[in-house]
């Protein structure tokens, strides 16, 4: 269902974007009919008259089209409403970066020397009575 109102939509915008052609016809000073893409006929088929000349019967032949909703927008900017961003440096940017080749290793979790200075108890600081 939305794809055909949708589709009904699209149909009536692009037939009044290219123009509908719309022929109203006039007998004796009166609306009789209109007719959508037809031009003015030779005679009227209500009297018989001829259409052409000054008779009692006219056609108006009117051309529907959408002119003035259907134009781009123009934009302007004033330079003087624009200001300068205002900029901060990150915390992250600005930290010194380090590159150290040198190897860390934790004493702390590694095994105890064999050939150690001080016992155990005083390089694991633990003191157990």
């Amino acid at each position: 269902m939305k794809k055909l109102i949708a589709s009904f939509t699209v149909i009536i915008y692009f037939a009044f974007a290219c123009g509908v052609m719309v022929s109203y016809h006039y007998c004796m000073d009166r609306y009789d009919s209109f007719s959508l893409y037809k031009t003015a006929g030779d005679g009227c088929t209500t009297c018989g008259m001829h259409t052409n000349g000054k008779g009692c019967c006219h056609d108006e032949v009117k051309i529907l089209k959408i002119q003035d909703d259907y134009q781009t927008s123009s934009v302007s900017f004033s330079r003087k409403d624009i200001q300068p961003a205002v900029s901060t440096t990150s915390e992250f940017l600005s930290t010194i970066l380090r590159n150290n080749d040198a190897v860390l290793t934790k004493t702390d979790h590694s095994p105890p020397l064999l050939l150690s200075q001080q016992d155990v108890y005083l390089q694991n600081r633990v003191f157990r009575i």
